[in-house]
């Protein structure tokens, strides 16, 4: 069995990629590109085996530059069997399993190679069970032991000021929103419910969107709707892409409302068991 020390956790949710170790925490990209596109932008050679994905540093700059030959939200595409990236056929394991290699070597650097390490992964809490395995597969496949727990978990636990028994938690991600109820209680963390808000179109300027008026009404509508009334104090936890707006409508309507910093959900991951997913 890994010690705390060994374990890694790794939020691919809302977009991004934060990354925790029990001593440290970053904000990464998951940005992936094809090592043909890297090797064009910096005139070098390609690896022996011809193209690889790649997510690192390099891949940051060129996003940079190029962002039509880069996948800025590789973990969006789990659904599906391949992925075109920059005209490569991508197998989708091949896609998700680049942002958590980029993860475990910023790890591995921070806190020492070499050392045998269970990942801990932060799954969309829209995801259902098939796209969560595959995540896991995908990392399992680096050569660690992994398992998954729901984004709305650890966005419950963030904020070691929390202490309301609902949590209604929003994750807003390139696509939409996810809004989750969970209930804190003794005996642990329960996802009672949770409902997905899409974009209208994720290219239009989002302040001419209503997404946010769609998302309050979806966390009152949980918060109204699916707890017992006088059932305890309940609060709503934002983070991700719109999350700034959404608590400013929540402080607009008296609903009790925080934002959540990036790298607190992925610290909170070390924190919670994994069968939770």
């Amino acid at each position: 069995m890994t010690g705390p020390g060994s374990r890694v956790a790794v939020d691919l949710t809302c977009s991004g990629l934060a990354v925790a170790t029990a001593s440290s925490s970053a904000v990464l990209a998951p940005t992936v590109a094809p090592a043909s596109v890297l090797a064009a932008a910096d005139g070098s050679a390609l690896p022996p085996g011809g193209d690889r994905i790649e997510c690192s540093a390099r891949v940051d700059a060129v996003a940079g530059r190029h962002p039509d030959r880069c996948l800025a939200d590789p973990v969006a595409a789990a659904h599906r069997d391949r992925v075109d990236v920059a005209g490569l056929s991508v197998p989708v394991p091949e896609l998700l399993a680049a942002p958590v290699a980029r993860a475990l070597r910023w790890a591995g650097a921070t806190d020492g190679a070499g050392v045998a390490r269970e990942v801990v992964l932060v799954a969309p809490s829209h995801w259902g069970a098939a796209r969560t395995a595959r995540l896991v597969s995908a990392a399992r496949g680096l050569g660690v032991g992994a398992h998954a727990v729901r984004g709305a978990l650890v966005t419950a636990e963030a904020l070691p000021s929390s202490s309301a028994r609902w949590a209604v938690c929003v994750e807003a991600w390139t696509a939409g929103t996810t809004v989750s109820l969970v209930e804190r209680t003794r005996a642990g963390l329960t996802l009672v419910d949770r409902a997905v808000i899409h974009r209208w179109d994720p290219c239009r300027d989002a302040v001419r969107d209503d997404e946010v008026a769609r998302v309050l009404d979806a966390v009152v509508g949980m918060r109204q709707g699916r707890r017992a009334p006088g059932s305890g104090s309940t609060e709503v936890l934002a983070r991700g892409r719109n999350a700034e707006r959404v608590v400013d409508a929540c402080d607009a309507g008296r609903l009790l409302s925080f934002l959540v910093p990036d790298p607190a959900p992925v610290e909170a991951a070390l924190r919670i068991p994994g069968t939770a997913a």
